[in-house]
């Protein structure tokens, strides 16, 4: 199967989903009235790009009566409701069937054989997540709630965590650790950067880490240094793996046992358009990814703008499994442009500092003019200021802008709790990928 094969397999489902959103949803009837769009015009991806993106706003205007299938209620059986973390504006709610969602996990699994032998094994689904509190709907942000206020409907326990990661203090940081390996999962679900912090924490406190068959890696893009000390931190022949998923979808992609992250092509209909512009990349191409529900029956989604951009990869990957395979360049609202050319992503930064022994978490912000942010939290005994300079000049040569580079012990979370590696400072008055 080729690429465009594997993009264009699920084509039908996207155009039953769509005849389906304009005739049972009532937000879906007007907005595509309005850009003169019918289902039945639909018969090529060509024709398919015609229809209007949707985005976070249109679902937070239209929730909930707007964007659920006529007759189905938030009380219906089965129904999930989940939150966004709020990174690109206000917390957007979505909802969607357990089936549905469960239904996804599995096809996106299937690109690795040794993660979905986890959760096969697994005699009771003991899960404990690791993540910023917007990121869950319990309150855990605090050392006054009990496991049993922070367990999910689904049995998960969310670990206690405040919403600035590396302002946790001590006694949140022990509480953690304490409900972690009482609760004995046999998988862990976190951010990145938030199980490298705590991971960090109880190799300082000489405590063996978590003996969790899986970890997934969700929430956020995992950098280098994030995963070299997550890998070297757990027992030898624990299953990781990286995900890209949204609230609003659930999982979209996984990564392989050769590492590679492969697009679930079964549960959507992927859209890959250039940055910048409404049409499809090729292979190298910098885009942004726009995802199509197929076979929802409570809130579909149609041509759903991500705000997250990927690098299609060309031919076939050798775990065998013929899904696409893309690099996640991370949010698209924060690239850095100079004359209208993108010459620095999440990704792109990341790959410049590497699994970097010298440091565990960094912070490049930037705007629109002036010297680049480079912060950074180094480890202690390491020729941290040396690998600074040396990073600072790689970005400087990359970007063409100045870099103001600095050590510190404390970098900010953002408003949604996550660590972001490359933020883009948003002045008064501008704005970022759709909210």
């Amino acid at each position: 199967m080729t690429i465009t094969e594997a993009f264009e397999a699920s084509f039908a489902g996207a155009v039953d989903e769509l005849a389906f959103a304009y005739r049972e949803v009532p937000f879906y009837g007007p907005h595509l009235d309005a850009a003169g769009v019918r289902p039945a015009q639909v018969r090529s991806p060509a024709d398919f790009r015609r229809v209007p993106a949707t985005t976070k706003a249109d679902y937070r205007r239209n929730f909930p009566a707007g964007v659920l299938v006529r007759g189905t209620k938030l009380a219906d059986e089965f129904v999930f409701r989940s939150r966004s973390s709020g990174t690109t504006g206000e917390r957007l709610v979505t909802l969607a069937h357990t089936f549905t969602l469960a239904e996804r996990q599995l096809r996106t699994t299937a690109v690795h054989p040794g993660m979905l032998a986890v959760f096969a094994g697994a005699r009771e689904q003991r899960v404990c997540r690791y993540a910023p509190p917007a990121c869950s709907d319990v309150e855990c942000a605090t050392p006054f709630t009990t496991p049993e206020t922070r367990t999910l409907p689904d049995g998960t326990l969310v670990l206690p965590v405040a919403h600035d990661l590396l302002a946790t203090g001590p006694e949140l940081v022990g509480q953690a650790i304490r409900e972690l390996t009482e609760h004995r999962p046999h998988w862990l679900y976190a951010d990145p950067a938030h199980l490298a912090f705590l991971l960090d924490a109880m190799r300082e406190r000489g405590l063996p880490p978590p003996e969790a068959a899986g970890v997934v890696l969700a929430y956020n893009l995992a950098t280098g240094a994030a995963l070299r000390r997550i890998r070297d931190h757990l027992p030898a022949g624990t299953v990781v793996v990286e995900v890209a998923s949204m609230s609003e979808l659930g999982w979209l992609g996984m990564t392989c046992p050769d590492g590679f992250l492969h697009l679930n092509t079964e549960s959507f209909y992927l859209e890959l358009l250039r940055y910048g512009t409404d049409h499809p990349a090729g292979p190298g191409e910098l885009a942004e990814l726009y995802a199509t529900s197929i076979g929802d029956q409570l809130s579909p989604h149609i041509r759903y703008r991500t705000g997250d951009g990927y690098v299609l990869l060309e031919g076939t990957c050798r775990c065998g499994n013929a899904a696409p395979r893309v690099v996640h360049h991370g949010r698209c609202a924060d690239y850095l442009e100079v004359a209208g050319e993108v010459v620095l992503t999440p990704r792109i930064l990341d790959e410049l500092v590497g699994p970097a022994e010298w440091l565990t978490f960094y912070k490049l912000t930037h705007r629109e003019s002036g010297p680049l942010l480079l912060r950074y939290v180094p480890v202690p005994g390491t020729a941290h200021r040396e690998h600074a300079a040396t990073l600072a000049a790689a970005i400087g040569d990359r970007t063409g802008r100045e870099v103001a580079v600095s050590a510190v012990d404390y970098i900010e979370s953002e408003r949604s709790g996550k660590l972001f590696g490359c933020v883009r400072a948003v002045h008064s008055g501008e704005s970022g990928v759709p909210v």
